[in-house]
């Protein structure tokens, strides 16, 4: 692969992770050839169109003098370990005083948004990419993203998607990327001869990301240049397991890079052990799932990968570069199945085991029963087949309602419909079932952990982690049956039996108090998930899992 760079993605208003990835030499070590920063955008006065708007406050000059220092320090550092170096960058964002400056020559006049057909809005972003790459010769290229727009980490700064969603009116979104696009070519590939990877990524399942002929109308309507790549996410949503490929790999004329997580969000963050490379190489077990980079790679059109070994959502589970063992074997893995995609992934992982992690013949093949085991894990403990595997179910679908990601776990507020459906099709049994097999999965790796002779430091990481998981499985698998039975009873006959509910009610805290318990017994554990639903930073925490065994705990009570 021609490009192979990563992004450790900070979560937007946190501190930074503490994580080797942000190490250049490290990257370089493991064979990525690139490095993403982030906000360099946000470094930019403007002067050359802006004279004496930004900075000008004390905060202003303070802030931007620390994170240009901060960000050109990285940087160099990443030019000595041999590293490209690009910068993530979200349009429109720009700085507040030069937005409130120009906003009756950039905005809507109704919404204010920062408009791309301005003829403003085109000379600032033409002054503002200019002098990044005067400012920042280490700068190889950018990275443009559109889909979403973060102000977190930028108090100074406001700005909007270069392109609105905002209506159903396809053609005109598609002619806005399709002029977006074709300024950024003329200015990042041609004017400057720097690479411009343009995200395709959104939320939406009939748009540029996900849309095959929605895609095909934006970038048939562009000339390529061989500096304009388009990165895509391999899944056709985010990065889920029960969802389709991406139909828009290997379409159209442009060459493409493909997105790829290290630590997946919605599977743990790397807290419990989730060898999700594995699948993405070969394919997962799942019908949907059954391709992998092995499908994809071997064509010209692919240039490389784009990984992000930290990072994705939000909140926790928090890792450390302590405790980053199994994000770290994704990354290897992936790493260097792209530098040589005739290697085999058994190959490759038995390279990680040895020559990274130094384990002897029979600790590898612990280790790899551990990792492959985790793919079934992960799965049925988080999914749910009966409902994921569904006759009518959309391309574009969150598995099983998305009801746990990040550090959260949901309760009747997401699983309601799932459990309603399992209920209706008298798949309450198999379900069950499918959460105490996941148990099991776990029971067997926890024991497997505990037989590893390995480095003392290593072990407590690799027991941990499968403790981690064979604990919160557990609990999920005595709550979802505590959930499913009561609404399973109310469905009959409206009445919740007791009798029935008090021992699963019991199991269910029991279970979660022995989940509480992992820190103080295996401090090599990440941080816990939460008894809550997931909600924007800085909103009120959503009723989840917690308040749903609260209010059957009151009613049988």
């Amino acid at each position: 692969m021609t490009y192979l760079f990563d992004m450790v993605h900070h979560n937007p208003g946190e501190s930074p992770f503490d994580t080797n990835f942000t190490d250049p030499t490290y990257l370089a070590h493991y064979g990525f050839n690139g490095q993403v920063f982030k906000h360099v955008h946000c470094l930019a006065t403007l002067e050359a169109v802006a004279p004496g708007i930004f900075p000008t406050t004390p905060e202003e000059i303070a802030w931007l003098e620390a994170k240009t220092a901060e960000l050109q320090g990285q940087m160099r550092a990443a030019k000595e370990a041999g590293l490209a170096v690009y910068s993530h960058v979200d349009l429109f964002v720009l700085p507040q005083a030069i937005v409130e400056h120009f906003k009756d020559d950039i905005c809507d006049a109704q919404t204010g948004r920062i408009l791309l057909d301005c003829p403003k809005t085109k000379e600032l972003h033409q002054a503002l990419i200019a002098e990044l790459f005067a400012r920042f010769p280490e700068l190889d290229g950018l990275i443009i993203r559109v889909g979403e727009t973060y102000l977190h980490d930028t108090p100074h700064h406001a700005g909007n998607g270069a392109v609105s969603y905002a209506s159903d009116d396809y053609a005109a979104q598609q002619q806005q990327f399709v002029e977006l696009i074709r300024f950024l070519r003329t200015e990042i590939c041609e004017r400057h001869d720097k690479l411009c990877l343009f995200r395709t990524w959104d939320t939406y399942p009939d748009r540029f990301h996900a849309s095959k002929p929605f895609y095909l109308a934006i970038t048939e309507a562009v000339e390529p240049h061989e500096k304009l790549i388009f990165l895509i996410k391999h899944t056709v949503v985010d990065f889920h397991r029960w969802v389709a490929p991406n139909p828009c790999l290997l379409t159209g004329k442009h060459s493409q890079i493909i997105e790829v997580q290290c630590q997946r969000e919605y599977e743990g963050k790397g807290a419990y052990p989730n060898y999700s490379t594995h699948g993405v190489i070969n394919g997962f077990s799942e019908p949907r799932q059954r391709h992998g980079l092995r499908d994809l790679l071997p064509n010209p059109a692919i240039k490389g990968l784009f990984t992000w070994t930290r990072g994705g959502g939000w909140y926790g589970p928090y890792i450390d570069k302590s405790n980053e063992l199994w994000s770290d074997l994704n990354a290897y893995v992936l790493a260097q199945y792209a530098l040589d995609p005739t290697q085999s992934e058994e190959q490759i992982f038995s390279r990680y085991a040895s020559e990274i992690l130094h384990l002897n013949e029979a600790d590898q093949t612990l280790f790899r029963k551990i990792a492959l085991l985790s793919l079934d894990g992960v799965l049925k403990g988080k999914c749910c087949a009966g409902w994921d595997s569904r006759d009518d179910i959309p391309d574009y679908h969150y598995p099983t309602n998305q009801w746990m990601r990040d550090d959260v776990l949901h309760g009747y507020d997401l699983l309601e419909p799932v459990f309603a459906y399992l209920i209706e099709n008298h798949l309450v049994e198999a379900a069950i079932q499918e959460k105490q097999e996941a148990v099991a999965v776990w029971q067997e790796m926890a024991e497997l952990a505990e037989r590893l002779a390995c480095d003392p430091k290593l072990k407590a990481v690799i027991v941990a982690s499968c403790q981690y998981g064979l604990r919160l499985f557990s609990f999920i698998a005595a709550a979802w049956e505590l959930l499913l039975t009561a609404q399973h009873q109310q469905t009959k006959d409206g009445e919740l039996e007791a009798p029935r509910l008090g021992p699963l009610l019991e199991a269910a805290d029991q279970a979660w108090a022995q989940y509480q318990q992992l820190p103080e017994q295996h401090p090599a554990a990440s941080t816990l998930y939460r008894l809550h639903g997931w909600s924007w930073p800085g909103k009120p925490p959503v009723e989840g899992l917690g308040a749903s065994i609260e209010q059957i705990r009151d009613t049988i009570a």
